[in-house]
This record gives C-alpha cells, structure tokens and sequence, in this order.
C-alpha cells in the first residue's frame, strides 16, 4: 500500500469552506460540528479541515501542495477551476524545476498550489 498525504487546513467557517469548494467539484464527505472537516474532489484530491473560529483571514499562512502526474491534468483542472472561481484561481504557470503550478486562495486564504510535470 502506498501512503497517502492529506493536508489539513483551518476553516473560520465550515459552511463557507463547504460552499466554497463545492463549486469546485468538491463533496462534503463529512462533519464533526465545531471540530472537523473532510471534502474529496473526483481527481483524487482529499482535504481536512479543522474549526478554527476567528481565523484572521489576512495572516493565515496555511498551505499545502498537490502534485499530478502531467501537465496536462493540472491544466485541465486549473481551466475548470479557473471558469467558476476565477478571482481565487492564479493561472498555470511553468517553473524552472519542471512543473506547470497553479494557486488557489479559498476564501480563508489557505494556499493550495497544484502542479503537474512537463510533459515530454
């Protein structure tokens, strides 16, 4: 079995984290009031949440990132995402070590930077 890492964010407001990520295709898988979050995406993606009431948006320095096999699947994603959120979504950019990376600021401003390997 392969591990598998999950990030875990803070959430001000687990109904607007909800909100939020379900119009990115995400689900709400489950809620512990006051405690715990968890939504899945199709793709694979997992993310946890915990309650953190009074989270000042603007010093929130959480973050995680989330890797894909291809280019072309962190492209496609950041396209879709990009349709329905685009004031949270920074476009796919190239790097210099080999990835297409794209950002996503929820509306906590957890950072989530998703990539993919340059195909080739």
């Amino acid at each position: 079995m392969a591990a598998v890492t999950i990030p875990i964010l803070p959430s001000s407001d687990f109904d607007a984290t909800s909100d939020f990520y379900r119009v990115l295709g995400f689900t709400e898988i489950r809620r512990w009031s006051g405690e715990y979050l968890i939504l899945s995406h199709p793709v694979g993606i997992e993310l946890h949440f915990w309650d953190r009431p009074g989270l000042d948006p603007v010093v929130n320095d959480a973050s995680c990132y989330i890797r894909f096999d291809s280019e072309d699947m962190a492209r496609a994603l950041a396209e879709r995402w990009g349709r329905v959120a685009p004031e949270h979504v920074r476009p796919p950019q190239p790097t210099d070590y080999g990835l297409v990376e794209f950002v996503v600021l929820d509306t906590d401003r957890n950072l989530l930077r998703l990539g993919g390997f340059v195909d080739g």
